[in-house]
């Protein structure tokens, strides 16, 4: 995308905002050519994309707080035109190519550029008026996520209304990926994650009203990251995690009074430790749903956690096989689990909604998307929407400009993705989402904002792996 007003398409003289990512020369959208790593102009898009560095192996994909390196370096290569943030960032952010006036369809749009170097497993929040970005992780090259690369300190707030985005304060909190985040409807509140050197045991809440941090009481857990979290109208509820890269899980938890600033320890519960439990408010109780725990995937174990009573339950056994990085919602009446990694290093395409009403599990009719995992995920009110996630690419995808040894060629290889999908539980049935241009990631942010599907961030893959820093609105 160009950074100014109008520019001219040199080839039939029409005003355009599209320039070609490989040679920034103005296009308009009959001329550009879609490609894995955005619009081109006619002439490079006839040219081979410039090879990676050879034929990529196929990662080991599981959750990212599982991720580990050999060792502390990570290559940084250079990337295609980017869009840098206001100031230099830990390494080469993912090109910002946009979508294009008219390549966005009738229901996607761009999101304003942001100030936020790109990044991942940041903690987010909905408040009513504004998406909520705040610390994350930033890499690039091929040790993409890496347990050494930077963690992010900062933080921004987008409003769609006005499609601008604006800095948070400074925070107390030292930068981290994958912490414990919740909306308590008056603060983002942040606690333990994963830092440059390991996992954390603090906190801060962040007042978006007087735009101002304010650290936690210290909390009884261990240090960890991953950790199942949930609201539940008055306190945060704390469960599991991982407390190092390679070492046990965690299986305890607590729970955290913002109105007091005080931690209680929740009674112990006879289950595995687990790491990323999906986890959900059902207005009684805390459900924990799980089946990766700190050495792999282990078979599926569910709990409920009572607060009036202090006390845990069992979930009934569910028809799902051991999974990692799914997508979950609560829908006001079950708790949907869909997709994640496979033991095998393949992916679910499959899902099932559990009714703790009944005390029952059902599985959910065959999605219109391929398997995948560490997408995005949001329920609407009526719709739980999928968007994104890492997966094998779609032999029969139109990709123009591969090269030949581009890992979207091979059907093994683990990808970013670029499609979606709605699942109306209501009706039992599933919906595409209409296709957008905007670049392939896994682990995209995003929230719903009552009218529209924000996504924002993630990992692309170009050259290699890079985190974005540019995202889209979609509006059934």
């Amino acid at each position: 995308m160009s950074e100014g007003g109008a520019l001219t398409c040199p080839r039939d003289g029409t005003s355009t905002r599209l320039t070609c990512v490989e040679c920034e020369t103005p296009i308009c959208p009959a001329c550009a050519v879609r490609t894995p790593v955005g619009l081109k102009c006619p002439d490079h898009a006839r040219a081979p994309v410039r090879a990676g560095g050879g034929r990529r192996s196929r990662p080991a994909v599981v959750l990212l707080v599982l991720a580990a390196v050999a060792g502390g370096a990570y290559a940084v290569q250079r990337m295609a035109t980017s869009q840098p943030a206001a100031f230099p960032c830990p390494t080469q952010t993912s090109p910002d190519v946009g979508i294009g006036p008219e390549s966005q369809g009738t229901s996607w749009s761009e999101l304003a550029r942001s100030p936020l170097c790109g990044r991942f497993a940041a903690a987010t929040a909905w408040t009513g008026a504004e998406f909520l970005v705040w610390g994350g992780q930033n890499c690039a090259g091929e040790l993409c996520p890496a347990d050494r690369a930077p963690r992010m300190a900062d933080g921004a707030a987008y409003d769609p209304e006005r499609n601008r985005w604006r800095r948070l304060a400074d925070s107390p909190l030292e930068g981290r990926d994958s912490a414990a985040s919740v909306w308590t409807r008056r603060e983002l509140i942040v606690w333990g994650g994963s830092g440059r050197t390991g996992p954390l045991a603090d906190g801060a809440a962040y007042d978006p009203a007087r735009d101002r941090w304010r650290p936690l009481a210290a909390s009884p857990l261990s240090a960890r990251s991953g950790a199942a979290v949930a609201w539940t109208g008055s306190e945060l509820v704390v469960w599991g995690g991982i407390g190092a890269v390679g070492g046990p899980g965690e299986a305890d938890g607590a729970r955290y009074d913002p109105e007091a600033d005080t931690w209680a320890p929740l009674p112990a519960v006879a289950a595995s430790a687990h790491a990323a439990p999906a986890a959900a408010w059902t207005g009684r109780e805390v459900l924990v749903w799980a089946s990766a725990g700190a050495g792999g995937m282990v078979p599926p174990e569910g709990r409920a956690y009572d607060p009036a009573r202090d006390a845990w339950r069992p979930l009934a056994d569910g028809p799902l096989v051991p999974r990692a990085g799914q997508a979950a919602a609560w829908t006001g009446r079950e708790l949907v689990i869909w997709g994640g990694d496979r033991p095998d290093g393949g992916f679910h395409d499959d899902g099932a909604a559990y009714d703790p009403t009944t005390n029952t599990w059902r599985r959910l009719p065959p999605s219109p998307i391929s398997g995948r995992s560490n997408m995005l995920a949001v329920w609407t009110g009526a719709e739980l929407l999928l968007w994104g996630g890492l997966g094998h690419p779609d032999p029969g995808a139109a990709r123009p400009g591969l090269a030949r040894n581009s890992p979207f060629r091979d059907p093994e290889a683990t990808v970013p993705l670029d499609d979606g999908a709605a699942y109306d539980p209501a009706a039992d049935r599933w919906r595409a989402i209409e296709p957008t241009t905007l670049l392939a990631r896994g682990y995209p942010l995003g929230a719903w904002d009552g009218q529209r599907l924000i996504v924002w961030g993630g990992i692309t893959l170009v050259d290699s792996t890079a985190s974005a820093a540019d995202g889209a609105r979609h509006t059934r």
